[in-house]
């Protein structure tokens, strides 16, 4: 099942406009043909001195160019337009009946030049013809053919067997004919586009391009911004992939309804799947996808995404029906609905944001069988919810400025639980419980100096599927005060937190109790200091950093053996959380604590970029007395020294980054848990990462990712600046034709891409993907395959090919999401420029 987030296949298949659109600016559709018309009508400005007396009757000539401009007002227009900027060799005729231009005729207007062998303007009909090397260039944008007719007043003629080329794709055609129909309308005939040249055969020698999209016409109406092409096929190595027998497309990047590329995929679980998207555009603040898919395993199916964008809110479903399954013999799908929205009106200083989220899948088995298309990164665990929050005004209760927000949510979940026979209970999710529901308040101080303070407030009824689980009510209420001291070189902050908590329970506790409370106080007092000195390391001047930090944390011990855990969970233990007060998360669990946190930090920086070459750190704790109070119940921790937490990271080595962070046990002096990674990027798409992980009587992973070119030229340029420079070789030799893509033939470069997880505790391949790319400058082909586990002995397997037709569209099923999140440092080998779409989001509200 294939989720299509693609635009309608009008946007993609723009570039039918062809010539015909984009020479429709610079050729009459805009104000340039009414200076023009202007131009011809009126007088020269300034005449030069004398003609030769060699000279004919009627004729001007300088041997070194005539030329004039002019700053004529168009009709209708409130500002005047350009001057136009007349050059010719030769200019002969009467202006109020006919006028001839020879020799390198050059026309400028703003950013429009035309240059022509020969211009001719007839007064009579007003009608200006253009022969012989006819070029137009407009803001990077070619033109080029043998000759041009238009009139200038109705805005009628025919361009005859124009070539073209567009700088935003670097790609282009030809037409046999472009007729200008007046009134924003034109024709164009048996035109074709392509980013590829005649030059891109094996040997080198004249052929055709290795793709091209052809149109036998092409009409377009720009006032209604609407397009309509008959007989589109697009043809890669003179096959034809893809038609059209007729289509309309938006002139503009407006979205409009009709038909999408179709996609297709391939995997051990579905089998081969082909989708059809159709893009259905509903009004400028609604739209919605439509993908009927059909598996050659499961049978039919319908994939659709709404959106909506309104005043105040916005939102998206995206649900996926399977009928009937025929692998599982049951209906499957899924539903995944996001609102959020607002409730502020105009002058209300307060401000009210809510949200909704629904997610939910059809039964125990679908992440298993979908894994591409789940609606959370938890492939087993959906999260919904509805909220709100108010936040009031800014006020003075005696203690300085405040802000008070107001909240209300009713979370729930939903756990997909494996229920083969070969299941392991240890990799069960453990369903989290629902908040059915919450209501808090939360104040904390604004003042930037002085005593700063918070306050939260808030009642929870917490349940849970797992009706042997215990349930209740929870009422806690969290205070800190602290006095931020000293400046930006050393700081000392010392702070009071208090907890209270009361439970009122659904079944009795050990203590034959259903109702429980606690009350804990903490104190911590938390400092640290920046110093700098100048230091010269590897050749190079650098600022090297000393940054201690030390940290006093006292709690007092109280029993909470009995409480039931609804929402705490032990810290995860990095540079971060080491200086957390407390070692569990939620309010159910507070650590006791007597003890010293220590950290010290010290960095390399760029005294003139302020990059970060080198980061070494060292984290320790130091207990002064025993701690009771410890994750999954342990016993208590009673030597003096916690873990030594050593972290790292350098740039130093050029093209070279390392990393690592170790966690070593003070009392057992053996490697709990360690993570080291290496990347070695020497250029662009040129990457090979490692990474080591290490979790002791848990896991312990290799991992390996790369793009690399393996055979072929070197990798393109992907720099404006060459873009550019592409650009002005193109309009300095217009009649050459360049390739597509980097500039250079379509002989391309194979790359590999991959990564690789392999577990040293179990033996075996965890996922892993690999695959190639193959960029042939005016086309990029990829082949992928990836492989997900899906449980202890289950996997799912997907074979991705794709073909991007430079300048046009992707085809296929894409692999470019898995590549960017497996693969550290993967670069695109064309920017998304390359590629045609229409706008990815919804327009802005408007009262218009």
């Amino acid at each position: 099942m294939t989720r299509s987030t693609a635009r309608p296949l009008s946007a993609r298949w723009t570039p039918i406009a062809l010539a015909a659109a984009l020479v429709a600016a610079p050729l009459g559709f805009s104000t340039t043909a009414h200076a023009q018309a202007a131009a011809a009508k009126a007088p020269p400005a300034s005449v030069p001195a004398a003609p030769e007396p060699s000279a004919p009757a009627g004729t001007l000539a300088d041997p070194l160019r005539f030329s004039f401009n002019l700053d004529v007002p168009i009709a209708g227009q409130e500002n005047p337009a350009l001057p136009l900027f007349f050059e010719a060799d030769h200019l002969e005729g009467q202006p109020d009946d006919r006028m001839r231009a020879t020799g390198s005729v050059r026309l400028k207007q703003g950013d429009l030049i035309v240059r022509a062998d020969e211009v001719t303007h007839t007064y009579a009909d007003n009608t200006a013809k253009a022969v012989g090397n006819v070029r137009i260039t407009r803001r990077g944008d070619f033109y080029s053919g043998p000759e041009l007719t238009l009139k200038l007043d109705t805005l009628e003629g025919e361009f005859v067997n124009p070539n073209y080329r567009f700088a935003r794709t670097n790609a282009g055609g030809h037409a046999d004919l472009v007729e200008f129909l007046g009134g924003n309308r034109l024709r164009a005939t048996n035109a074709t586009y392509s980013s590829c040249t005649p030059e891109n055969t094996a040997d080198g020698s004249p052929g055709e391009p290795d793709w091209v999209l052809s149109t036998r016409k092409v009409t377009m109406d720009i006032d209604a911004n609407e397009g309509r092409a008959e007989g589109a096929v697009i043809r890669f190595l003179g096959v034809p992939i893809l038609g059209a027998p007729v289509l309309t497309f938006p002139l503009s990047d407006a979205r409009k309804s009709g038909w999408l590329p179709p996609s297709f995929d391939i995997d051990n679980k579905s089998g081969f799947e082909l989708a059809e998207p159709y893009y259905w555009n509903i009004a400028p603040n609604q739209d919605a996808t439509l993908t009927p898919t059909i598996s050659t395993r499961r049978g039919a199916g319908l994939d659709t995404e709404y959106r909506y964008l309104l005043r105040s809110d916005s939102g998206t479903l995206h649900t996926y029906m399977l009928p009937h399954d025929d692998v599982a013999g049951r209906s499957r799908g899924l539903v995944d609905f996001k609102h959020q929205g607002d409730l502020n009106t105009s002058g209300n200083p307060t401000v009210t944001n809510y949200e909704l989220r629904w997610r939910r899948v059809s039964d125990d088995d679908y992440w298993k069988d979908f894994p591409r298309n789940l609606p959370s990164l938890t492939p087993r665990l959906y999260d919904s919810h509805a909220s709100i929050e108010r936040q009031l005004n800014t006020r003075n209760w005696g203690l300085g400025n405040s802000q008070t927000s107001l909240y209300a949510n009713v979370q729930t979940w939903q756990t997909l639980r494996d229920l083969s026979p070969t299941a392991d209970a240890a990799t069960q999710v453990i369903s989290p419980y629902r908040r059915e529901p919450q209501l808090g308040v939360h104040s904390r101080s604004t003042s930037e100096t002085g005593w700063a303070w918070s306050m939260t407030g808030e009642f929870n009824r917490f349940t849970n599927e797992d009706t042997t689980r215990i349930s209740g009510d929870r009422v806690h209420a969290i205070a800190k005060l602290e006095r931020p001291m000293g400046d930006s070189g050393i700081a000392i902050t010392p702070r009071l937190t208090l907890h209270a908590v009361s439970y009122s329970l659904d079944r009795t506790l050990t203590t034959g109790q259903k109702e429980a409370s606690r009350f804990i106080p903490t104190f911590s007092i938390d400092s640290s200091a920046t110093l700098e000195r100048q230091a010269n390391y590897f050749g190079q001047d650098l600022i090297q950093t000393l940054e201690p930090r030390v940290e006093y944390v006292y709690t007092p011990y109280r029993n909470q053996s009995d409480l039931p855990l609804f929402d705490s969970a032990p810290r995860d233990f990095n540079q971060y959380s080491s200086f957390d007060e407390n070692a569990f998360t939620g309010v159910d669990r507070i650590s006791d604590a007597n003890k010293i946190n220590l950290g010290l930090t010290t960095r390399l920086l760029n005294p003139l970029t302020g990059a970060e070459a080198l980061r070494l750190g060292l984290v320790q704790g130091v207990l002064f007395s025993t701690q009771r109070i410890t994750p999954n119940n342990e016993a208590p921790v009673r030597q003096k020294l916690s873990d030594l937490l050593v972290l790292g990271s350098t740039t130093v080595a050029p093209h070279w980054t390392l990393s690592g962070t170790a966690q070593f046990s003070a009392q057992g002096h053996r490697n709990e848990r360690s993570v080291i990674g290496v990347r070695y990027s020497p250029g662009a798409w040129r990457t090979i990462s490692a990474d080591y992980r290490y979790t002791r009587n848990s896991s312990e992973q290799v991992a390996v990712g790369w793009q690399w070119p393996i055979f072929g030229k070197k990798p393109p340029v992907d720099d404006s600046m060459a873009r550019q420079a592409i650009a002005q070789t193109t309009a300095l030799n217009f009649d050459k034709p360049t390739s597509g893509g980097s500039g250079s033939s379509c002989k391309g470069t194979w790359y590999s891409v991959g990564r690789l997880n392999y577990s040293l505790r179990d033996s075996r391949f965890a996922d892993t993907l690999y695959g190639f790319e193959y960029d042939a400058g005016c086309w990029i082909g990829r082949i992928v395959a990836e492989r997900l586990s899906v449980g202890r002995d289950q996997a799912s397997t997907r074979f991705m090919f794709q073909l991007e037709l430079v300048g046009l569209s992707r085809l296929g099923s894409s692999p470019l999401r898995a590549l960017r999140d497996n693969i550290p440092g993967y670069r695109l080998l064309r920017d998304d420029n390359s590629v045609l779409t229409a706008p990815s989001t919804l327009p802005n509200f408007s009262d218009d």
